[in-house]
């Protein structure tokens, strides 16, 4: 499919609606400037389990490892909220679930009076200039409502993931009838598909985005490209599972009885899914299915990095590859929406055109990423977003950053929850009053609950100092609490 040449008179009316619902100017037309490209990358539910930031062993994800060889590689970035609709409706508006109230993936920011018109990420970059055009899954959906279709200039693939196995070959774990949630219970299932990689959705997203990086344009682009996978049920082409032999699968570290030093709140966000499918016999294929895909999706992501860099845009254009949260594949719990480092953390990797590759230890969270382009493109900045820029980080990963992550999870039987972490801790708070406290350099796996340590109530009390009330109270107080 090739970028459809959009109409000046289109374009213009679009640019001066958006501009009218906004605190900002179109930039001045006839500026001496070059702006660079910005390819978008989301890779949804995608964890730790990628080479470069060693979550599992044998994870095989080559073309997202040479990227981070490139690029700034994050290691300690965080979804806004462990759930596919409120992280991402953060990052593309710069707003914190707390402040939009969205937390679930059945509401849609749009629907909120007060941010019907709200400018985001695409929105703001075709006011100063940009064409910006998507494909696949960068909001909740690919296509229809959520997909936010009146934000961009053209919606080049609407449809995302792979083909499902013929009816009598699903399901053939056992235990589609066993799962409560019925989410899950539909979503978990893995294996291979007939269909190459070529036939996938997934891939024909990557290929227009291909085909629209290896062209001409008059103006700065800004491209995004979501694939599907490793989002559940893990389907992929054969060649996958036949890179991750069963036999040789490797379990992730789990822990018996790792669940009596947890508050009831973190209790109920563990559910039976994991128990189930340990108690079949089912984790190492679940592990199978999990590396099989997520190494599909590198492929994807592979394509579409080779054909930028055999573009002429290679130079000049700013790679963002992001996860929208983490996913726990049998440690704590089968799933996300948890507010432990499995399910809270995701990569992140940018790409600067002379940029100085590195690896940044700093904690950011994906709301940063709307202020930290902007920074980056040399747009003009807002002051109505909640997130902060890291270009500092992307220009010097060590540099000082007294800023934690916030994490938060509030779907309506769960209450408000949130998650502080810093370099040194990991804390959350439940609704109701029940807390979890670590140690990220003694205890990676969050085994030993330190809330209730009386040698730890200082730093449990600095921490808490950021936990969210309201959002203008939040903000008011960081740079106090920065000191």
């Amino acid at each position: 499919m090739i970028l459809s040449v959009f109409s000046s008179s289109v374009l213009a009316l679009s640019v001066a609606c958006t501009a009218s619902e906004s605190n900002v100017q179109p930039a001045k037309a006839g500026a001496n400037i070059s702006p660079p490209n910005v390819l978008f990358i989301a890779v949804d539910d995608l964890n730790d389990w990628i080479g470069c930031l060693g979550g599992h062993p044998q994870a095989k994800t080559p073309n997202i490892d040479r990227l981070a060889e490139q690029s700034v590689l994050f290691e300690q970035a965080y979804g806004a909220a462990p759930l596919c609709s409120p992280s991402r409706t953060s990052l593309m508006t710069g707003l914190q679930p707390w402040t939009t109230g969205v937390y679930g993936n059945r509401n849609w920011f749009r629907d909120i009076p007060k941010f019907s018109n709200w400018i985001t990420i695409p929105q703001y970059f075709r006011q100063h200039g940009y064409t910006a055009v998507t494909g696949g899954k960068i909001y909740h959906q690919a296509r229809g409502t959520f997909s936010d279709p009146i934000a961009w200039d053209e919606q080049y693939s609407t449809q995302m993931g792979t083909p499902f196995p013929p009816a009598d070959k699903r399901y053939r774990h056992g235990m589609h009838d066993l799962f409560d949630n019925k989410i899950l219970a539909r979503l978990i299932d893995w294996g291979p598909i007939r269909q190459t990689t070529e036939q996938t959705n997934d891939w024909r997203t990557a290929d227009k985005a291909a085909q629209i990086l290896q062209q001409k344009h008059d103006k700065p682009f800004f491209l995004a490209c979501g694939i599907y996978h490793p989002h559940l049920p893990w389907y992929a082409p054969k060649k996958y599972f036949d890179m991750h032999p069963l036999e040789s699968i490797q379990l992730p570290p789990s822990k018996k009885g790792d669940l009596d030093d947890i508050p009831p709140g973190g209790v109920r966000m563990v559910g039976r899914a994991v128990d189930i499918v340990k108690e079949q016999g089912q984790w190492r294929n679940a592990v199978q299915g999990r590396l099989a895909s997520t190494s599909f999706a590198d492929a994807c992501v592979g394509h579409v990095l080779d054909a930028l860099d055999k573009s002429q845009h290679r130079d000049n254009t700013i790679v963002v590859l992001w996860g929208d949260h983490g996913y726990d594949i049998g440690e704590k719990k089968f799933a996300k929406s948890a507010l432990w480092e499995q399910t809270a953390r995701t990569p992140l990797i940018i790409r600067i055109p002379n940029g100085t590759p590195g690896r940044c230890l700093r904690p950011v969270t994906l709301v940063d990423l709307f202020p930290t382009l902007i920074e980056l493109c040399g747009l003009p900045p807002r002051n109505d977003l909640d997130g902060r820029s890291i270009a500092p980080l992307v220009h010097d990963p060590q540099k000082e950053w007294p800023f934690p992550a916030v994490i938060c999870h509030s779907p309506d039987w769960h209450g408000h929850n949130h998650a502080i972490r810093t370099e040194q801790y990991h804390y959350i708070h439940y609704d109701g009053g029940g807390e979890e406290l670590y140690s990220a350099h003694d205890d990676p796996h969050q085994w030993n609950n330190l809330a209730d340590d009386p040698q730890y109530a200082k730093a449990k009390a600095q921490l808490k100092k950021w936990l969210p009330k309201s959002t203008a109270e939040h903000f008011r107080s960081e740079a106090e609490n920065a000191k």
